[in-house]
């Protein structure tokens, strides 16, 4: 390892992101709760009663990222493919339309950070995540007749250091959306399972 890149692993900061602001997209932020520096997060018990999900048209609520039309357009369409992937792939209905026991998926891309490919190639400064780019998502669970807010999320986070994606500015992005959506999917496996075990001891 060069000089330089180890002087950089000493001075650089700690990658981790942190939850930006409120950007007003979700319906109600009173409930949220502080996870870590980069997650808040809501989400209802009630939210278990609920066996299949609408999901929004994606909004891209970010200004002066140095995103092109085309890279807002294919993180909308990573991400909406990518809900329905990850809920279907955990056995969850993705329903067309609004009704009982349908739940809204509302999700957007409230803050970007653009990967600096320059400064990945090394694979020891990519190591490093000085590069590195990241992403900001709110998002909420709604039920889709009353409106009534289920569950909601502020994530930040930044790509992954070990992967080989050099030359792509939006990956990074798009990882940090898989990511969310995981621990989204994951959060409502874990209601649906402690609602089942409840059902089974007849509490």
């Amino acid at each position: 390892m060069s000089r330089l890149v180890l002087c950089l692993f000493l001075v650089l900061p700690a990658c981790a992101a942190k939850a930006p602001p409120p950007s007003g997209f979700l319906s109600d932020y009173a409930r949220l709760e502080k996870v870590d520096q980069s997650r808040l997060r809501y989400v209802s018990d009630d939210l278990a009663a609920y066996d299949a999900y609408l999901i929004d048209p994606v909004a891209i609520r970010v200004l002066n990222a140095g995103l092109s039309d085309a890279e807002r357009s294919e993180i909308s369409r990573h991400f909406h493919d990518t809900l329905v992937r990850i809920l279907t792939a955990h056995g969850h209905m993705v329903a067309e339309a609004p009704g009982p026991r349908v739940a809204r998926v509302r999700v957007a891309l409230a803050g970007a950070t653009e990967t600096v490919w320059i400064l990945n190639l090394h694979p020891a400064m990519k190591l490093s995540g000085i590069g590195a780019g990241g992403a900001a998502i709110e998002g909420e669970f709604l039920d889709s007749v009353t409106g009534e807010q289920l569950a909601a999320w502020i994530h930040a986070g930044r790509g992954s250091q070990f992967e080989l994606d050099t030359f792509d500015s939006i990956d990074d992005i798009k990882d940090v959306i898989t990511r969310w959506t995981e621990e989204a999917v994951t959060r409502l496996d874990e209601l649906h399972a402690d609602s089942a075990a409840i059902g089974a001891d007849g509490g």
